[in-house]
């Protein structure tokens, strides 16, 4: 690890999470507790961060990962997660702390329903 999270808003982005969360529950009419395959987005925040270290972290952690090569955003998902704004939380804040220790910064989630359907939004709180 490079270091000690750096100060970030954790309290912030759960409510921004949890706000996100009950509108994407009103527009995809989910049942809560429906299992999803949630998406975190990162993007790197540092002309040092670490691709490597933070890739393996995540993979470590239980994520899949995908690196877009035209901008370095990292991708890391986890299917099963319950369509539950703790549940997302949880997955989101674990994901959040590893991003910021290796000088990434979250960029908004999304996931996949049951269904096929793709959903998600862009982090408010950038």
């Amino acid at each position: 690890m490079k270091g000690a999270t750096p100060a970030w808003d954790f309290d912030g982005q759960r409510r921004d999470s949890a706000e996100i969360f009950r509108e994407l529950q009103r527009e995809s009419g989910l049942a809560p507790g429906t299992p999803i395959t949630l998406d975190l987005h990162f993007v790197p925040g540092e002309e040092d961060a670490d691709e490597a270290g933070f890739v393996a972290a995540l993979e470590r952690a239980g994520f899949d990962v995908v690196v877009l090569p035209e901008d370095g955003t990292v991708e890391a998902s986890v299917p099963g997660v319950p369509f539950e704004a703790d549940a997302i939380w949880r997955h989101e804040e674990r994901a959040t702390r590893i991003a910021l220790s290796r000088g990434y910064d979250p960029d908004g989630w999304g996931f996949y329903d049951p269904h096929g359907e793709e959903a998600g939004a862009e982090d408010p709180n950038p």
